[in-house]
């Protein structure tokens, strides 16, 4: 060969491998992009995982606190409830009962540390410490909704245990304080725990620790990483926590209408451990490429030394160039019978020896051979010589430089040039082939071992026959099949036969190579159960088949938990039907068209409860939603609104007829208890909507209105008109007005003389209720009376009026009258939920009243409503000197028998039987009986609404004692009413004489 020819081919070898060294360069700089963008993307990943998770911790936790308070709330309106009605009973047992109530609540409510009734000031009225520091609760100063009245102290520690106390105002001058074991809520966010190295707090407005996972030890520090947020839980940046040093991925949110904070925070280095575990994997991953690729231009370059020295070799020879070239241009070897080798100048090499040998005996041949490899070499090559079959086999030597080289040895006995038997073959270097060999069993190795060994289930399975062709260790424990088991199925075989269609649509439609989303599927264990899996699937190919690589990650409690906190959201849990938003939701959601609502008020179920346990009443209040949900099921939609109210709606409308009267029957029919029946009452409100234009909550809201009117007028059901949302709007602003003017004192009292008929003289006056307005004139009291006892505003009215006729009467008594008594009012409100005769003995001592000084007028409802306590206030109200009038007589339906048993001292007749008394013989003769059942009864009787000479008269010759009316006296202020007494003095035959009115 030229030398120019050789030249070149030596500088084409040359630039080969540096060709080989840009390209392993090119791709390293590829491969350290993509393992760098791998590795950002899965740490942002994960940290977004972390704070999703998070968030959604941080929402359950905000909820299930809620709806403990909510609870605790809802109990203590019922003890308030009770509490009030025990006064309203028993008035001098009151507080008694209160206490043995409240403690009997206490020891059976194990969450409640303490249940006490106090005053304004935080004293104890039931037993107990009391709460001194009340007025002084943070959240005393927060703006309260009516459907909010709980109020939430500062964390106290008492007795060796954290206490979070909890108001509610019971009336205006007691509290009812109840103080929550903070383990309770320690307990609460135990149970809400998903990752054990999470963080789940909650404190209260003061950044106080409520509730710490980490162990009851933190509880009553301060946080300063606990901040009050919204309601919508958010992420906080991330901060080393100072409790414990910790870094962590923090979310938080508020607790709905309390003032409570929730703080969830997962340890940073916990969230990026297996980020970092991948980085090292990539960094070792990048390394073995680099030192491959090192290697790979080392053994190129000594394979261009080697192959640039052969065929310098080959020119000189042209004899050994041509057999090279035969026997695959390798080292070659020459054995004969005397156990001589001569091989070619490279072999040396090849062999890692330091000496150019060209001739070695066996036995230095078999000392450079690995130990391991010796007796395989002789055994082989022996059997060579006998057999004279072709010889061929892979071994190790060492070197002179002690390195383990494999070597590739393939020969042939054949008749050398002088007519002997010899062995010739070549020898070739694999030890880069071996090594890579090993490197790939290696690397197959460890991925089968990640593969085998992750705790994930993971399997292969064959795209056109979806037959299972590999599966792991986790797979095979979390469905119960065994290994042989899975690879005789398809997957079809564990999903349930349901599904199977939809799976084999999916496989249809899926596109080799194409990415897939991650998929929620149902699975069957071999015992049947179902497990709910999110899979993850890439698209592989194995053993030259197109598979699918599948992960299948167990989320079945995941979902149980997420279905649960679902069904709390949009449930009510006593009764189990839908609330209020979750049905207005359920309706909207129907096809268009119209329907109707129905809403259902009961009453009763406070009586159960009281009676018979706070258990049958919920017994009870389940069987009506029992009910009223198989109506739903039929109609359309059934839900509870709130405590005692439920709603149906029936859609279509059409089938409403049939609708209502199955649900008056149910409605009607007892519902069986322990040992009797129950019997509720009920009101219905009907509003009409059309699906589909999300008017549903609406129409709710109105068929609720429409139910609280016919409660109020005793009707069974009611159609919703939009009036009525017009007269509750004026009703509640109304009141608004009355509150303001009670606090303000805008009202008045004006009094009206009575004339004693038989003495000719005045006998006393009665208070009359004014209301002035700003625009001038006075609002008639039928306007605001009727709605003051509805909302209860009566009560602290009628307690200014009282106090307002006492002081009168000290007025009268300055004025020379102090023998003329002063009535007062009192209706049915104030008589059974006030305690109307202390209220009475209080006024009378504080302005020293004497005995008939004060007297009280009653109507038939307040004495026929509760007989026994109106007989038993009464008498205590004689006792004090008060004398007793029973107001309107004769329009009521009082009980004979039992009017004769009230210490009554006056009977007034209606002034609808006075206005035509002296021209009407029906009004006449109900009268006279009046008259005489009075006398008969040894009782005053007065004649109300006189105005002309004719009814006076005529009262008069019939024997009535007092009268009272416009044509005696207009209702005026105190001031007129005095100078109206000084001109009476003046009156010797009576008001008309007097007057020089002539009788008409």
């Amino acid at each position: 060969m030229p030398s120019s020819e050789r030249s070149s081919t030596a500088t084409g070898r040359t630039q080969s491998a540096a060709a080989v060294l840009v390209f392993g360069l090119g791709m390293a700089v590829v491969l350290a992009i993509v393992l760098v963008l791998v590795a950002a993307s899965d740490r942002r990943n994960r940290i977004l995982a972390a704070q999703q998770q998070n968030l959604a911790l941080t929402s359950g936790a905000e909820r299930l606190v809620w709806l403990q308070l909510r609870n605790i709330e809802r109990a203590m309106r019922g003890i308030v409830g009770d509490a009030q009605r025990v006064e309203a009973t028993a008035p001098e047992h009151a507080l008694r009962l209160t206490s043995e109530s409240f403690a009997g609540v206490a020891h059976r409510q194990n969450e409640l540390e303490s249940l006490e009734l106090i005053d304004a000031r935080g004293r104890p009225l039931s037993g107990g410490r009391g709460e001194p520091g009340l007025r002084g609760w943070p959240d005393m100063r927060r703006t309260q909704s009516s459907s909010q009245p709980m109020f939430v102290g500062p964390l106290q520690r008492h007795a060796g245990q954290w206490l979070l106390p909890l108001a509610v105002q019971m009336r205006e001058d007691r509290w009812i304080v109840a103080r929550l074991r903070t383990e309770e809520l320690q307990k609460l966010l135990r149970h809400l725990e998903g990752d054990r190295r999470r963080l789940v707090q909650l404190a209260d407005a003061q950044s106080r620790i409520l509730a710490d996972s980490r162990g009851a030890q933190l509880l009553g520090r301060h946080d300063d990483d606990i901040v009050p947020v919204q309601v919508e839980p958010r992420l906080l940046p991330d901060r080393a926590d100072p409790q414990d040093g910790v870094e962590r991925i923090t979310a938080a949110g508020a607790v709905p209408d309390y003032p409570l904070h929730v703080n969830v925070g997962a340890p940073r280095a916990a969230v990026l451990a297996p980020w970092w575990r991948l980085v090292t994997a990539g960094i070792v991953l990048y390394a073995l490429y680099l030192v491959g690729l090192a290697y790979l231009v080392r053994v190129v370059k000594r394979n261009v030394r080697e192959s640039a020295a052969m065929v310098q070799r080959l020119t000189e020879t042209a004899k050994g160039l041509r057999r090279a070239q035969e026997l695959g241009r390798t080292g070659t070897w020459v054995a004969n019978r005397d156990g001589v080798i001569r091989w070619s100048g490279p072999v040396a090499n090849l062999l890692g020896l330091d000496r150019e040998l060209e001739v070695a005996s066996i036995e230095e041949f078999y000392a450079i051979v690995h130990p391991d490899d010796r007796d395989l070499v002789s055994t082989q090559f022996a059997q060579a010589w006998r057999a004279g079959e072709p010889y061929s086999i892979d071994y190790r030597v060492i070197g002179d430089d002690r390195r383990v080289r494999w070597i590739s040895a393939r020969g042939a006995a054949v008749i050398g040039e002088h007519g002997t038997q010899e062995m010739t073959g070549t020898v070739v270097d694999i030890s880069a082939r071996m090594e890579a060999q090993q490197a790939l069993t290696e690397t197959e190795r460890q991925f089968r071992l990640l593969f085998q060994r992750n705790p994930l289930p993971f399997w292969v399975f064959d795209v056109e026959t979806l037959r299972f062709v590999e599966v792991n260790e986790a797979a095979i424990a979390q469905y119960g099949y065994s290994r042989d088991e899975f690879l005789a199925m398809t997957i079809i075989d564990i999903r349930p036969e349901e599904h199977r269609q939809e799976l084999l649509d999916d496989m249809a439609r899926h596109l080799h190579g194409q990415h897939d989303d991650v998929r929620m599927w149902v699975h069957r264990r071999k015992d049947g159960r179902l497990l709910e899996v999110r899979v993850h699937a890439t698209d592989i190919e194995l053993r030259g088949r197109p598979s699918r690589l599948v992960l299948a990650e167990d989320v079945t409690m995941h979902m149980a938990q997420q279905r649960e906190l679902g069904y709390r959201a949009s449930h009510d849990m006593t009764s189990g039907l839908l609330n209020a938003d979750a049905l207005a939701q359920r309706i909207d959601a129907m096809p268009p068209g119209r329907c109707r609502v129905a809403c259902i008020q009961l009453r009763g179920l406070e009586l159960i409860e009281d009676s018979l346990g706070r258990e049958a009443g919920h017994d009870t209040l389940r069987a009506m939603a029992t009910r009223v949900a198989r109506l739903g099921e039929r109609f359309g939609a059934a839900g509870h609104v709130r405590g005692d109210e439920f709603a149906l709606a029936v859609c279509p409308a059409h089938a409403w007829e049939q609708a209502l009267e199955q649900l008056l029957q149910e409605l009607a029919r007892p519902i069986p208890g322990e040992d009797t029946l129950h019997r509720l009452e009920s009101w219905i409100g009907v509003a009409d909507l059309r699906t589909g234009e999300g008017t549903a909550a609406q129409a709710i809201g109105n068929a609720g209105l429409a139910a609280h009117v016919a409660r109020t007028e005793h009707r069974p059901v009611v159609v919703f008109e939009p009036g009525m949302a017009r007269h509750a709007s004026d009703r509640l602003r109304l009141a608004g007005r009355i509150h303001r003017a009670i606090d303000a004192d805008e009202f008045e009292l004006h009094f009206q003389i009575l004339w004693d008929v038989v003495r000719s003289r005045p006998a006393g006056l009665e208070t009359l209720l004014r209301w002035p307005q700003r625009e001038g004139g006075y609002l008639p009291p039928s306007q605001f009376i009727g709605l003051c006892e509805d909302t209860g505003l009566i009560v602290p009215l009628g307690r200014w009026a009282l106090r307002e006729a006492a002081a009168a009467q000290r007025l009268l008594a300055r004025a020379g009258f102090g023998e003329l008594p002063v009535a007062v009012n009192m209706s049915l409100m104030q008589f059974l939920d006030g305690d109307i005769a202390h209220d009475i003995e209080q006024v009378l001592r504080e302005y020293e009243l004497p005995r008939g000084a004060l007297h009280v007028e009653l109507t038939e409802s307040v004495l026929m409503t509760r007989p026994e306590q109106a007989l038993e206030t009464l008498r205590r109200l004689q006792s004090y000197g008060v004398c007793i009038s029973l107001d309107d007589f004769g329009t009521g339906f009082s009980s004979m028998s039992y009017l004769k048993q009230l210490p009554l001292d006056a009977i007034k007749i209606d002034q609808s039987f006075v206005r035509d008394v002296h021209r009407d013989e029906r009004s006449a003769s109900i009268c006279g009986a009046l008259l005489t059942l009075g006398r008969g009864l040894g009782l005053k009787v007065v004649g109300e609404g006189v105005e002309t000479q004719a009814q006076y008269e005529w009262l008069a010759a019939h024997g009535c004692d007092q009268v009272q009316g416009f044509g005696i006296h207009r209702p005026a202020p105190l001031a007129q009413a005095i100078e109206q007494l000084h001109a009476m003095r003046d009156w010797i035959d009576g008001p008309w004489r007097a007057s020089g009115t002539d009788p008409k």
